[in-house]
């Protein structure tokens, strides 16, 4: 199996070393910076045209992602994308119709909706455990690491509009989006809130990279329970709904630490299997994850 990495910069450093340590060794990395044909003892390029690899995996800035999953989806390459794909609900549209076309794969890492936790809430929820859901609300802060390539809506909003659609499988009936600054000298929208109105619950969403305490915590309102999950601290809490002081479950469901399978191992291996059926469930939430978005 040989795997090209176009685009070694900080999600690619990440990228390469999960592949390493799944034990993937027939890689060539790219990236338009390299000077020479070796990086870190791997074969290296500075034009993804000349690569030649049955599997590419996609860490560039977004504005370039379009073009490049385009040209190897043409090349019947199988495609591994970093979110988002792109940031039109459009250009994603003619990527999965290219992929179907030439019998390939396009496969976005939705990273969160490879986590454990997440599985644990989506199960639960399905199995009619947790009742309806009734609200949502989500903090992703952190100082860093800023993008410039796209807002904070799109670098970390995008987590939580995924595992909402992942979650529920339903399209809001309003949305609202406040892009702002934070720091004057962002070179992006380094915050953002997002409400979004659905038929019976409503999700507020609030984002930035200029805080100097790391947040990941989600609180989900259902009708027999509270559900809080907190990425940071991997902690996930069921409350009863009917006394926020009986834990009915709590602790560490899915992350005992000498166990601890990254969701990003997940999402690795499930892209190497992945198939057409796959793909389809996924470019629906892919396609309505832009489109929230985009608006």
């Amino acid at each position: 199996m040989k795997i090209g990495l176009v685009g070694f910069g900080y999600w690619g450093k990440i990228i390469l070393k999960n592949l390493e340590s799944l034990g993937y060794k027939d890689i060539t990395l790219c990236d338009i910076s390299f000077k020479n044909n070796k990086i870190q003892n791997y074969n290296a390029l500075n034009d993804y045209k000349k690569l030649d690899c049955d599997n590419i995996f996609i860490t560039t800035p977004t504005e370039t992602h379009f073009e490049i999953c385009k040209y190897f989806l043409e090349r019947n390459a199988k495609v591994f994308c970093e979110k988002p794909l792109t940031t039109s609900s459009s250009k994603a549209e003619t990527l999965y119709s290219l992929a179907f076309k030439n019998k390939t794969i396009i496969f976005t890492d939705w990273i969160f909706l490879f986590n454990n936790q997440v599985e644990t809430i989506k199960k639960d929820y399905e199995s009619g455990k947790l009742g309806k859901i009734k609200s949502i609300y989500m903090n992703r802060l952190n100082l860093g690491p800023e993008r410039f390539d796209v807002s904070a809506r799109w670098d970390l909003a995008s987590h939580d509009v995924s595992i909402i659609q992942y979650l529920f499988s339903e399209f809001p009936i309003n949305i609202k989006w406040m892009d702002y600054k934070k720091n004057k000298n962002s070179k992006q929208m380094d915050s953002c809130i997002g409400l979004l109105f659905y038929n019976d619950f409503t999700a507020t969403i609030n984002v930035s990279w200029q805080y100097r305490k790391k947040v990941r915590e989600c609180v989900f309102e259902f009708d027999n329970s509270f559900v809080v999950w907190d990425d940071f601290k991997r902690l996930l809490q069921y409350e009863d709904a009917s006394t926020v002081s009986f834990p009915i479950y709590s602790g560490n469901l899915s992350y005992p630490c000498a166990e601890y399978l990254s969701p990003l191992h997940n999402s690795i291996k499930t892209f190497f299997s992945f198939k057409e059926e796959d793909m389809k469930k996924q470019k629906e939430l892919t396609i309505n994850t832009i489109k929230i978005l985009e608006v």
